[in-house]
């Protein structure tokens, strides 16, 4: 009877151990199915943002994570592993400053993105290499300023009556020298500038532009790799930076 009993004490053991160990197993790796985006929210100037909203987006465009910059404009924030529709970051929206936008982020490891935002935004990146073209990338992009959304506000005599409105101008007017891109954090050239209509909706459009900019020198090193767009309206002295971190379809 002692030893049948010690024996049942033993396997309880044993499976307490066991469990033990799986959740143990089970939190490691959930620690590691966890990845690390974090930077530095800054202006033009080099200055540091403190205060600003950072928000990584899933494919819902809800948020999978968020964090808020200090005083020194640093971030963190902590999201499972995988490629995110974007990271947005602002403080003071519509009021002093306009978004900085990272689109389709790769956060499968630690992650830093160092935003800068002021004025102008630079929404809706995409990019593509041509075939049978030219060896380059076609870049879009809509540039948004907010001077100029403002002016249109008070014209349209409010934010609801802005969807009304047959043409939404609220783009600055860029050339390639407007423009500065880099690929994997080589700068490369602004080969052509083509400012095209976008719809808005059934009955308005706005305005967007497709650039194309020369391939960079070095190949990129990584599957994704950011294309960064910064771009100034000249009218206004307004700034705006954008960035893709993209993963060509085929190799050039």
């Amino acid at each position: 009877m002692q030893k049948h009993a010690i024996a049942i004490i033993s396997g309880i053991l044993v499976l307490a151990a066991g469990t033990i160990q799986g959740q143990t197993q089970a939190t490691q790796s959930k620690a590691e199915e966890m990845v690390r985006v974090f930077g530095r929210v800054t202006d033009f100037e080099g200055r540091p943002i403190e205060g600003a909203t950072i928000e990584l987006k899933n494919s819902h465009f809800g948020n999978a994570a968020e964090s808020t910059s200090d005083k020194d404009g640093r971030y963190s924030l902590s999201a499972p592993k995988g490629i995110y529709m974007a990271l947005a970051a602002v403080k003071d929206y519509q009021v002093k400053f306009l978004e900085y936008w990272a689109w389709n982020v790769p956060a499968e490891q630690d992650l830093e993105i160092n935003p800068r935002f002021d004025r102008l935004e630079v929404y809706a990146i995409n990019a593509w290499s041509p075939q049978g073209a030219y060896p380059s990338y076609l870049i879009c992009f809509r540039p948004m300023s907010l001077t100029r959304t403002i002016k249109k506000f008070t014209e349209a005599g409010g934010m609801d009556n802005l969807t009304k409105l047959p043409v939404m101008d609220i783009a600055p007017e860029l050339t390639a020298d407007d423009i500065r891109v880099a690929v994997d954090g080589q700068p490369v050239k602004v080969l052509q500038v083509n400012k095209v209509r976008e719809s808005g909706g059934p009955s308005q459009y706005l305005f967007a532009y497709l650039i194309q900019v020369e391939l960079p020198e070095k190949k990129p090193a990584t599957e994704y790799f950011p294309i960064t767009i910064t771009i100034i309206d000249r009218a206004t002295g307004e700034k705006g930076e954008g960035c893709l971190f993209f993963k060509p379809a085929h190799l050039m």
